[in-house]
């Protein structure tokens, strides 16, 4: 691979209070090997001019259902409608416009900065169309089954898909997805903890969206308890635990180092989330489409140490994937937290939450950047990103091979 610089005008690392002026970054192999102020006067390699642009880290998209991108879904009155809507529009759904969605998808990701994607797949056999996507990927085996005498059978297709498309360490890796505490029995939540520490993968699921879901691990009843009747999926042995959805989890043993999205209902269960090392994906757009009365404690997860990243979620729920207009809307819902502050989420926040060391500028760390050309001196760095006529980046960068940004 070619060794690069780029020049830049304002370098923001992203880790700390690190800021270069007028500078340039060398990236060898994919990685950064240097960040400096000034430029060198020789240089061996290919030298990007953009010295009149801002660099960040690329952008982090920690939660999306990127084959979803093809449906078209109706708000409904009650979330387990909605569900049921999804699930048989998904189902109906061609294999040719999955496809078409997912690719048209990605490139609203890239477009608007986003380098890093960690995905709930439900097919395994789109890993190769993912493989052919530009981005840097975790791919979340997304994983259904409230009965627990289907627990041993499907953690073996799980654990046969890990062995068919093992993480090459490139840009993919496998992680595993147990869709939500109403939808996974407690046999299959610990066979997918057994696996995950066998393969060494990190771990997602839905956690304390809605408030049904909250009733019906407390009660066993309400509208979760008549979805999965009517599904015919319902496991008549299972007990409600009579606990919040994330207590039920740490109960379990499972909880340790979940990335818990949403968490929209977890106010007394700050303090259990920091101490048993969760991660959080917080999906602003998401959260407005339903027009969420309540949604995830941002800045006091943040106050404790908890790792959050900002997620898109999909089409069904949003509606758009760009993400520069994902943090505007973060913005929004989060007014205790500055830009920066949001920023960090974006980019530093989300590659903690998925344990990955992009998310910064430093070296080497990969070469995962993105760029917004200066047209107005003067005024704050962090705002640039914020400007609401704002649809794309200007420059995007992954692995150290420079992306097309799609029109």
């Amino acid at each position: 691979m070619t060794r690069i610089r780029i020049l830049f005008e304002h370098l923001v690392t992203m880790a700390g209070a690190g800021e270069y002026r007028h500078g340039e970054i060398v990236i060898e192999e994919g990685r950064i090997q240097a960040i400096r102020d000034g430029v060198s006067p020789s240089f061996v390699g290919k030298t990007i001019d953009l010295s009149d642009h801002l660099i960040l880290p690329g952008f982090v998209n920690t939660h999306c259902h990127l084959a979803l991108s093809a449906l078209q879904i109706q708000k409904q009155p009650k979330f387990t409608d909605w569900i049921e809507r999804v699930v048989a529009a998904n189902k109906a759904l061609t294999w040719h416009n999955r496809i078409q969605g997912i690719h048209q998808g990605a490139d609203t990701l890239v477009r608007s900065g986003v380098t890093t994607l960690a995905d709930y797949l439900s097919h395994p056999d789109l890993l190769v169309e993912y493989s052919r996507l530009p981005l840097r990927q975790v791919l979340f085996l997304e994983t259904l089954g409230f009965k627990s005498d289907q627990a041993a059978s499907v953690a073996h297709n799980l654990d046969r898909i890990f062995k068919n498309h093992a993480s090459s360490g490139g840009k993919m890796r496998l992680g595993l997805a147990p869709h939500a505490p109403y939808s996974v029995s407690p046999a299959l939540f610990k066979e997918i903890r057994r696996l995950a520490d066998h393969y060494r993968c990190p771990v997602s699921c839905h956690v304390a969206e809605v408030p049904e879901e909250v009733q019906f691990l407390r009660q066993g009843d309400g509208d979760f308890q008549s979805l999965l009747k009517r599904r015919g999926v319902y496991d008549a042995a299972w007990r409600p635990a009579g606990l919040t959805p994330v207590k039920y989890l740490a109960q379990m043993g499972v909880l340790d180092s979940m990335l818990c999205v949403h968490l929209n209902h977890v106010e007394a269960d700050l303090d259990l989330l920091a101490d048993r090392g969760a991660k959080a994906a917080f999906c602003p757009g998401s959260t407005c489409w339903f027009g969420r009365p309540a949604w995830m404690p941002v800045k006091a997860l943040w106050d404790r140490g908890v790792p959050v990243g900002l997620g898109t979620d999909s089409l069904a729920s949003n509606e758009s994937l760009n993400f520069l207009r994902e943090i505007r809307l973060a913005e929004t819902l989060v007014p205790d937290m500055s830009r920066r502050d949001i920023l960090t989420l974006a980019t530093r926040g989300g590659s903690e939450a998925l344990g990955l060391d992009c998310g910064v500028l430093a070296p080497g760390r990969p070469a995962d950047l993105i760029g917004f050309r200066l047209t107005k001196p003067g005024g704050s760095w962090a705002d640039i990103p914020f400007a609401p006529e704002r649809e794309a980046v200007d420059f995007s960068m992954i692995q150290g091979e420079i992306c097309a940004i799609p029109g």
